[in-house]
This record gives C-alpha cells, sequence and structure tokens, in this order.
C-alpha cells in the first residue's frame, strides 16, 4: 500500500507498506492507494493504562468492542488495564481472547491488587494484598504492574519481576528513599503522576522527585480534568518527551453521556466528562488518548512532542516496535487533519477507520 500527499514533519511524503510494516519513506508521488490530501501522518497512538470504554470494562473479558473503539479513536495498541480485585477474576481477565480487529492488544496492565490502602483511589480495599511472586506467575502476558513499593514484599518482587515487566509505582505512600530503592531494584514508570501518590514537596521530593531524578518513565492523564495546565507544562518540562507518556486512565463511561456506570465493582458517577466515586473520589476518565493528545497542544505542547509521548515513549518503554515512521516500523498509523481530528486509521498496514 501507498499513502501519499502526506505531511510528515515539514514535507509532503509517500510512505510504502508492506506485510503490516513501513517499507519505504520517500519524496511524494502523484498516486498511490490512500491519499492523504496534505494532511499530517503520525504515527498511531498506544495507551499502556485504560481500563475501558463504550460501557466496557477490562474485568468483563471482552474485548471486541473495545478493540473496535479505540482503534475508531485513534489508539492503536493497547494494555487493558485491571482492577484491583480477586485473582480469579484476574485470571479470567488474562486467560481471555484478545485477538480481534481494531486495536492491537499488546498485554495487560495490572492496576494492583498489590497497592496502598492510603492511597487506592477508586479501587476496592477488600481485595488489596502484599506482593507475591509466586502468586503473580499465575497470569499470563502481564506486560505491566503498578506497585506500592513499601508494602512487604515490594522490593523483591521488583526485583524478580521487573526483567519482563515494567513495574510502575503507583497508589503510594512511599517516601523518596523508599521510590528509589524501587528504581535501582528495577521500577521504571510512574503510575499517573500526581494522582494517587503523595505530591511533589520541596523537602519531602517522594516518588515524583526520585522518578524525575532516575530519569524513569512517568505517566500523565493529560485529559485537562486530571492534572492543571500549568502542572501539565511543569511535567513536561521536568521529563521531557522521551520520558513522558500520556494515558487516557479511561473507564466504561468513556465514550457515553453523562450517567451512572461501575468499575471495579464501585458506583461511579459521570458528571461534565468527569467520572467521580460518590464520596468525590476521581475514577478515572472519559477521555480517549487522541483527547490528551489535543489536550496537550491546547495547553502549548509542541504537536510533534504531544503526539511522540502518546506514540514513540509508550512503545521505547514497552520494547516495541511502534510509535515511529521509520522503515522496519509497524505500519499502524493515523491521518489526522489540521484539528487533530482523524481522517483515516491504518492498523498492521490495513485500512480501519476512514472518514
Amino acid at each position: 500500500m501507498i499513502i501519499y500527499n502526506a505531511l510528515i514533519g515539514e514535507d509532503l511524503k509517500s510512505v510504502k507498506t508492506e506485510n503490516g510494516k513501513i517499507a519505504e519513506i520517500a519524496d511524494n508521488v502523484k498516486n498511490g492507494d490512500i491519499d492523504a490530501g496534505g494532511n499530517r501522518l503520525i504515527p498511531g497512538l498506544i495507551d499502556v493504562h485504560t481500563h475501558g470504554c463504550i460501557g466496557m470494562d477490562t474485568m468483563d473479558a471482552d474485548f471486541e468492542p473495545m478493540c473496535r473503539f479505540y482503534a475508531e479513536h485513534g489508539t492503536t495498541s493497547f494494555l487493558p488495564t485491571t482492577m484491583t480485585m480477586g485473582y480469579e477474576a484476574l485470571e479470567r481477565v488474562t486467560s481471555a481472547k484478545t485477538d480481534f480487529a481494531g486495536a492491537n492488544i499488546l498485554g495487560f496492565h495490572f492496576e494492583g491488587p498489590y497497592i496502598s490502602p492510603k492511597h487506592k483511589g477508586a479501587q476496592n480495599e477488600n481485595y488489596i494484598k502484599n506482593p507475591s511472586i509466586e502468586d503473580f506467575r499465575r497470569f499470563k502476558n502481564v506486560k505491566m504492574i503498578t506497585v506500592a513499593p513499601e508494602l512487604n514484599g515490594s522490593m523483591e518482587f521488583i526485583k524478580a519481576v521487573s526483567p519482563e515487566c515494567v513495574v510502575s509505582l503507583g497508589h503510594t505512600d512511599c517516601d523518596y528513599e523508599t521510590a528509589i530503592s524501587a528504581i535501582e531494584n528495577g521500577a521504571s514508570c510512574l503510575t499517573h503522576t500526581y494522582n494517587a501518590m503523595p505530591p511533589l514537596h520541596h523537602r519531602k521530593p517522594g516518588p515524583i522527585g526520585a522518578a524525575f531524578e532516575k530519569h524513569i518513565y512517568a505517566q500523565l492523564i493529560c485529559d485537562g480534568f486530571h492534572i492543571s495546565k500549568p502542572v501539565v507544562l511543569a511535567t513536561y518540562k521536568m521529563f521531557g518527551a522521551d520520558r513522558l507518556t500520556f494515558i487516557s486512565d479511561s473507564i466504561r463511561s468513556a465514550g457515553l453521556p453523562d450517567g451512572e456506570y461501575e468499575s471495579g465493582g464501585l458506583k461511579v458517577f459521570l458528571k461534565d466528562s468527569a467520572a467521580r466515586l460518590s464520596d468525590g473520589t476521581i475514577a478515572g476518565s472519559s477521555a480517549t488518548l487522541l483527547d490528551c493528545v489535543k489536550t496537550a497542544v491546547k495547553f502549548g505542547i509542541p504537536f510533534d512532542d504531544a503526539v511522540k509521548m502518546a506514540s514513540e515513549t509508550p512503545a521505547n518503554m514497552l520494547g516495541i516496535k511502534k510509535g515511529r515512521i521509520e522503515k522496519g516500523y509497524d505500519a499502524d498509523l493515523l491521518i489526522v487533519d489540521k484539528n487533530i481530528d482523524l481522517k483515516t486509521v491504518i492498523i498492521g498496514g490495513e485500512v480501519f477507520f476512514n472518514v
């Protein structure tokens, strides 16, 4: 397949794909299979932290509608993210079918159950446990796990699983020293930075200060609600586009109107695009990852960096050849107009969605 009249950076280019990969990037040609019409061609977005959408949740273990929705909204790969639930429920999720048309499921992100009761957020405290290497080995295809490093057994757990799975520090009450130790033992990311963790304090830098000092990755919910504009900009300056990765942290209500929903066995109320528990606790988002890119650009982050933090950076964190328009990389591509609205979605070199 040849895509032509595609704006990449400042120049119109043509891109040839073969066998699901990018085979060639060349000077623009006059014809081909897809005319981008001078619109931007960007890598498909990769969401490493998303619980659900259109009434579906990872814990339902029914991924076909989710794969379709994400793809139709520019997310071409994702990690279905679990809630803090019982082992049987988690095992049912990781054993479910994941090969569907649409967004690629790269594996799973376990957000819990190894988290702090103090910073449980919208997680069910009844299922919180201390880390267990033996128990964790029963689950298949987990590519990321959120851990509170102050829990008993956390350091041994992090050291054991980090070679095969990204360990992200989150839902934690840990101090700076504990976070540093966790990073030195293999933790390489922060889960939804600022949310469900101690703040960055000038004398108590906590996990955020440790992550900045040690140059690990940091997730950020850039939906315009979870994190204010100046903090988004400051965090972008702190971590840079190579380390900051945007996430949606979306739940069932994404793509749906205001109303009452459920997440991890808890009631969630969506009003004016903000999802909260009955006590007012923020409970995930109703945004897509493309919404987060748009918000970042609106806040003043350069377009290319905003896209990178939702594509190349999470791909690098996971160690996969996605997220770049470069020969040999997966042909997961988006055509967007000047307003960053989707025109075409290409997954594995095949058109999935076209306006």
